[in-house]
């Protein structure tokens, strides 16, 4: 049973697209979980001050991860670790590897170490900036909470940097199963930690999932000889070039947390289970994001890396081109149907218990004004990666900083409008149907990220056309297969809708298997017609689709690679 089990983990897949679809299948079985993870905090808490303080105990966490722990992170740590392999192949040595792997491994040990240390001791004065809003109650809660959570970001970042390895050679199955096991240990604190010790056994959860996720990368670093040790003879050189690349990327990461800090913290400012009707929506709306956005993100950088270190740019606008038609094609109707069907996915997937139907309108409204955004955030994803892949970290940085500015002015421009003018007010309230329902400018907060997104990832497609002429050449297959998806999407959007017009009044829709029903006929009816206008237009992308599904990778023998033992 064990080999087995290492052997799968240690497969190779050698294209993007089973790649992709690796990261994509796992990537669903984790939402699965997530989903399951929010129905049971939504029927059994509900919005309320303990689940707003609950949410708000990741912010700091998150924010230290994103502001120290991604100095290491995938995305930089490839591009080196690719060079390196290459080097020590051509020497037949992996000396220089073991080298790398040691002394970064052993930076991020000890800085982590000590910054979570400070940042413990601090933890009282930040809470006051991250939930302004909360009690003295609450916040001494608040603080306990950001304390335990603060060994998260120390799993994760160690997780990241063992995962940069594997993905290298081409081993995506423990990156791709990490974040299951991360929900699957949430589930189990809100299960049987939940019931004994209260809010607090949700928390031990989520470090118990940190705990897993960072545990299932071991076997693969071990099968590789590559499990990194703390060393004294670092290599401070090959650290200041990590650093000098990442430094750019970690500012930018930095500033992308700081913007759901600083929503967070005008959350806490509103209605009670204001924090967490945002992160409901946000988590729903997050779920097509991770399955195929961070999948072809994931799946194409380290492809793109390498041909930029071979100079093969005409390969890498291949690669680049074929992830944002991917990225359109699964994106663009799920988000248009999710808008069209979100108080129908609210009521199936949250609506229990403690979840109100008020609770209902206003997570629905709020996850239709994210869908706006979720190609955008995809293309975020995807083109910074391609940044990085030819070496450029403070392009994305920039553009990143207006995007967070963007988000930040907004969120606070359309709060004040909503509770100072009336027209605004009704005009919001009528447009997403949240009349009658009180605190429902928490919905304005994912209209303003949405804004930052579309804008972030305009700005980011422009600015490589125009820094890169050499790679972003075409001969208009990409705009006008965009094009048809964009179609297809509103077409397929438009019949589900009608759809569930036409059955409507023969359903019970007062009870979860009539909801599920109407929903279940409306989406496949949408995606019919969605396939059927692509195929009718001769689009590549389904086709390619199909071909992918038939592709039976998991059969096919692992690459055998050799590896010399350290001496």
């Amino acid at each position: 049973m064990v080999s087995r089990l290492l052997k799968f983990l240690n497969r190779d897949i050698v294209s993007m697209n089973q790649a992709a679809f690796v990261l994509a299948v796992f990537s669903v079985l984790s939402q699965l979980c997530g989903l399951l993870r929010d129905h049971l905090l939504a029927s059994r808490i509900g919005p309320s001050l303990h689940l707003d303080v609950y949410y708000s105990a990741f912010r700091i966490p998150d924010f230290i991860y994103n502001s120290f722990g991604v100095l290491f992170s995938v995305t930089v740590l490839i591009p080196f670790i690719t060079d390196i392999v290459k080097r020590d192949s051509e020497h037949k040595t992996t000396h220089g590897i073991k080298k790398f792997l040691d002394s970064i491994f052993s930076v991020y040990f000890l800085g982590m170490v000590i910054l979570s240390l400070v940042v413990a001791i601090m933890m009282p004065l930040l809470t006051k900036l991250t939930a302004p809003g909360f009690s003295a109650l609450q916040q001494h809660e608040l603080i306990t909470f950001s304390r335990i959570m603060l060994l998260s970001p120390f799993l994760f970042g160690l997780s990241s940097l063992l995962s940069s390895f594997a993905q290298v050679q081409k081993k995506f199955f423990t990156f791709a199963i990490a974040p299951l096991l991360y929900n699957i240990g949430i589930l189990v604190g809100i299960l049987f930690f939940l019931p004994l010790w209260g809010m607090i056994g949700v928390v031990w959860g989520v470090i118990l999932g940190a705990g897993l996720y960072f545990l299932i990368q071991l076997p693969t670093l071990i099968h590789l000889h590559k499990l990194p040790v703390l060393t004294k003879r670092i290599d401070w050189q090959t650290v200041r070039a990590v650093v000098r690349l990442s430094l750019p990327r970690t500012l930018g990461s930095s500033l992308s947390n700081l913007t759901f800090v600083a929503i967070s913290a005008l959350a806490s400012l509103l209605a009670i289970g204001s924090v967490s009707v945002f992160q409901f929506s946000y988590n729903i709306e997050n779920t097509p994001l991770l399955v195929f956005g961070i999948s072809y993100a994931v799946a194409a950088f380290p492809t793109m890396s390498a041909f930029f270190t071979e100079g093969n740019m005409s390969a890498l606008r291949d690669v680049l081109y074929r992830a944002t038609r991917n990225i359109f094609f699964f994106t663009m109707p799920i988000a248009l149907l999710m808008i069209v069907l979100r108080a129908h996915v609210v009521r199936l997937i949250l609506g229990a218990g403690r979840f109100s139907w008020n609770d209902t309108r206003l997570v629905a409204a709020s996850v239709a004004l994210f869908c706006i955004s979720i190609t955008a955030q995809s293309m975020v994803l995807l083109l910074v990666r391609a940044f990085f892949a030819v070496g450029d970290t403070k392009t994305p940085l920039r553009i990143n900083v207006g995007a967070v500015v963007v988000t930040i002015l907004s969120a606070t421009a359309l709060v004040w409008c909503y509770h100072h003018n009336l027209f605004f007010q009704s005009f919001i309230n009528s447009l997403l149907r949240i009349d009658g329902v009180s605190g429902g400018s928490v919905i304005l907060l994912a209209l303003a990220f949405s804004l930052g997104q579309i804008g972030n990832a305009l700005a980011l497609w422009k600015r490589f056309h125009k820094r890169n002429p050499h790679i972003v050449t075409g001969d208009g297959t990409l705009r006008r297969n965009l094009g048809h998806i964009t179609a297809a999407s509103i077409i397929a959007a438009a019949i589900a809708y009608g759809v569930l017009g036409i059955i409507g009044g023969s359903i019970d829709q007062t009870r979860y298997s009539g909801i599920f029903i109407q929903a279940a006929l409306a989406t496949l009816a949408g995606l019919l017609a969605y396939a059927f206008i692509l195929l009718s237009l001769g689009n590549e992308d389904i086709s390619l689709f199909i071909q992918t599904l038939r592709t039976k990778f998991w059969k096919a023998k692992p690459a055998v690679v050799q590896q010399q033992q350290d001496l």
